[in-house]
């Protein structure tokens, strides 16, 4: 009988830990401009892998970057930028709207659309409304999947201090974390890429760099040079050159944690006669780096 008693008081315990104890959410603690990352896949099936290192289900990857505003009256709105698969929207931003539902218990959904499709994301609020953590559950495409991140870029929902972005921000020693495909017409092969991109950014947002990592076979380390402008609501627009490459590269994205932090999306590679192509997938994580 002791033993029957002390099961359950010790389930009575556990009890709390199984139902989001964190509660007391209110559309309050989210309403403010978060900067936001999306990454994923989405299959394609492809037949049978041509060796035991591959799968036989091919992959899309997928990367989003972007800014959102959550609104008192429980709706949000945003720009992002969004390669997926074979789709690259390019460099000029997709406006986005979604109606938001937040429960007391810290969970709720952005329910958006895009060309028609209806898309749900479920998602988590954390710290107080300082990040919001989602997962797609509904998506255009029906392999599609994907997860999300949003982090505050305007303080606390109770701080006076609001918009810490723009030019004067992001300067210093930075450290850009990419992975990307290179792609090339046949018969040339293409290759997957893991680069480290360390930048010295001065005030004006001219920077040079050093590119280092593994482009497939090749792993021989670059200089690079290019130019990073900030906007206030802290998105970003860049470029990478070097005389090792024959094309510019033009990114976005966006900064947050007073421009100590951010996310990049190489979108389109300028070939020397003017003409652009579609960077078919880079995706980079950026921080800076401070050893002081």
């Amino acid at each position: 009988m002791k033993a029957a008693f002390t099961l359950v008081a010790l389930l009575l315990c556990l009890w709390p830990a199984t139902s989001y104890g964190q509660g007391n959410c209110t559309l309050q603690n989210i309403v403010g401009t978060y900067a936001l990352t999306s990454t994923g896949a989405s299959t394609i099936v492809a037949g049978t892998a041509p060796d035991t290192f591959h799968w036989e289900a091919l992959y899309g990857p997928i990367a989003l970057v972007g800014v959102i505003n959550i609104k008192r009256d429980g709706t949000a709105d945003g720009k992002y930028w969004l390669v997926a698969g074979a789709w690259n929207l390019g460099l000029d931003a997709v406006p986005w709207q979604a109606d938001v539902t937040l429960n007391s218990d810290c969970t709720g959904e952005f329910v958006s659309s895009y060309e028609g499709s209806t898309l749900i994301e479920r998602f988590v609020v954390l710290g107080n409304g300082r990040e919001i953590r989602s997962v797609a559950t509904q998506t255009a495409v029906p392999t599609g999947n994907w997860l999300s991140t949003a982090h505050r870029i305007d303080g606390s929902p109770r701080s006076a201090h609001r918009g810490p972005c723009g030019q004067h921000k992001v300067h210093g020693d930075y450290l850009f974390e990419c992975k990307n495909i290179f792609a090339f017409p046949p018969p040339n092969p293409s290759f997957a890429g893991a680069i480290h991109i360390r930048m010295l950014i001065a005030p004006s947002g001219d920077y040079t760099a050093t590119v280092y990592g593994k482009v497939g076979p090749d792993s021989t380390p670059f200089p690079a040079f290019g130019h990073l402008t900030v906007h206030d609501d802290c998105t970003a627009e860049g470029t990478l050159e070097s005389t090792f490459l024959p094309t510019v590269s033009h990114a976005r994205g966006v900064f947050f944690n007073e421009g100590k932090q951010g996310y990049w999306l190489p979108l389109a590679n300028e070939l020397p006669d003017g003409s652009t192509v579609p960077q078919p997938y880079a995706y980079c994580v950026i921080t800076k780096v401070e050893n002081k």
